[in-house]
Parts: structure tokens; sequence; C-alpha cells
């Protein structure tokens, strides 16, 4: 066995672990290999040093083999690539899959981690989740948060919270760029023209991100910071408050929580019955 990175889809997260790995050194580039049917992906690959294959065969003795592909897609893949030697570790982000349904595809002493990075994986900014198997060593959980870490922070998570943490982190970004919509469109209404709206708000909105990081203060502390008795600040969060803005996040949280739990039951679904289609073939 090889000491070695194989990718299985080189879309935005496969590129992004790829990134990782290579910014941080974890691996040199033609230790990197990576399996898609798509060939311009396989070039864009290519053009970063890495091995590029439509050839499932091609990963067959990569030590470490991260899967980033749709999850109907897995059942037949993951027939193509076949056993895989047990001190092989698995990282998955695909949604749905879990840690059982890895190992009965491939060996039932596995050890595998699944994860989910956010859209901030493409510039190193994410907060992944991650869960271990029981299988997992020392070894593969060092290896494992330093590749995730290559794309931004790590937390453990037990595997049943995973909806929850999509709801959370996952889905997160979205919210603020919501907030983002809403206040560009509101200082256009006020009087700025487009560019200057968006220019305050980007910069406003990644100054108290950058604050909020640094986790100096609580976010409530940092809010009182902003927020004077009778103020301009005070007015506008008061019209929050009536609107039920704490109930709303509330609401919606739960709302994509729940969704995640159907999907994730979807997908496991109809990744069992794909792979009892191929089986009966």
């Amino acid at each position: 066995m090889s000491d070695s990175l194989a990718v299985v889809g080189f879309g935005s997260m496969g590129s992004a672990l790829v990134a990782g790995a290579l910014r941080s050194n974890l691996f040199s580039p033609t230790s990197i290999l990576v399996l898609d049917p798509d060939p311009l992906a396989r070039k864009r690959a290519g053009a970063l040093g890495c091995v590029a294959s439509d050839d499932p065969s091609i990963i067959a003795d990569a030590s470490m083999i991260a899967f980033a592909v749709k999850p109907q897609s897995f059942p037949e893949l993951a027939l193509k690539i076949g056993t895989l030697q047990p001190n092989t570790l698995v990282v998955s982000v695909m949604a749905g899959v879990s840690i059982a349904r890895l190992q009965e595809a491939f060996c039932d002493d596995l050890s595998c981690v699944r994860c989910m990075p956010n859209v901030a994986a493409q510039i190193g900014l994410a907060v992944t989740t991650y869960a271990c198997s029981p299988q997992c060593s020392d070894g593969d959980r060092d290896l494992v948060l330093r590749l995730l870490g290559s794309m931004g922070t790590t937390v453990e998570i037990q595997e049943n919270l995973f909806d929850a943490a999509t709801a959370t982190s996952g889905s997160g970004p979205a919210y603020l760029f919501m907030l983002a919509e809403s206040m560009i469109e509101s200082a256009i209404r006020l009087g700025f023209d487009r560019p200057t709206a968006d220019r305050l708000v980007r910069q406003a909105l990644l100054g108290a991100a950058t604050l909020l990081a640094r986790g100096e203060r609580t976010p409530s502390e940092l809010r009182g910071m902003v927020t004077s008795q009778g103020g301009t600040t005070s007015a506008a969060l008061a019209i929050f408050e009536a609107h039920g803005f704490h109930s709303m996040v509330h609401d919606a949280l739960h709302a994509a929580r729940d969704r995640g739990r159907d999907l994730s039951a979807a997908a496991a679904k109809q990744v069992a019955q794909t792979s009892g289609s191929i089986q009966s073939k």
C-alpha cells in the first residue's frame, strides 16, 4: 500500500480537499490520485500535478481514499472498486451515506471518517464536522485532522448529529448571505448606489465576522459594544426583536435539521435500492 491520497470526485469538495492537502504539504502532487469520469475535471487535477484517471483501479493501493461524489452514484462505484484492504482509511463527504454503509460496501473492519465541510472550504476557512468509526487509530485521527484542518476548523461530533450540524454550519453561510442581500437592498433604498452599498455591507460583515472569530468576547458582548441605549443600533435591534428574530432563527435551523433528516433517509434508501438493483444484475 502506497502512502498516497486518492480523491474520488473532483468537484468543489474534492478539489478543496486536494487544494488543502497541497497547501499544507500533507501530500505531494504526484502522491495524490484523482478518480473522475469527467475529462475536464481530470485535466484540472493534472494541472496541479496530480495523477488523474477514470479507471477505479488507480486508487486500489492508496492509503487514504476520500469520497466526494453524489451519494446516488456511490453503489455502482463501490462495486467497481471492490473490497478495500482493512488498513485503508476512508473519508467521506457524501451526504446521507453512513459509516455503517461504507463498511458494508468495502470492509467490515474499515477505518472510516464521515465529514461535512461547508462552502468556505474553497478558501481554507471552512468549519468541518466529522465522526470517526471505532476502528480509527490515533494515527488515523491525526492524519484526518491534518487533512480536514487544511480547509479550516474541525469539530468532532456524534454521527447522529450530522443533520443538526448541516443546519448549523453547513447551511450557515447561506443565512449570512441572505442577510447581506437584504442589507444591500435596504442601503440602496436609503440612497446609496449599488457598488457603494455592496462595499459597505461586505466590509461591515467581514469586520464583524473577524471580531467574532477571535473568540475574545461572546456574541452578546460584541453586540453590546455596538449598542448604546436609545441609539441607532438599539432602534434597529428593536425592530428585529419585534419581528421575532430569535424565534425565526430557531425555527429556521429546526426546519433545516428536519429536512436534512428527510434527505438523509431518502439518500440511504436510494443507495440501498440502487445497490440491490446492481447486485441482482
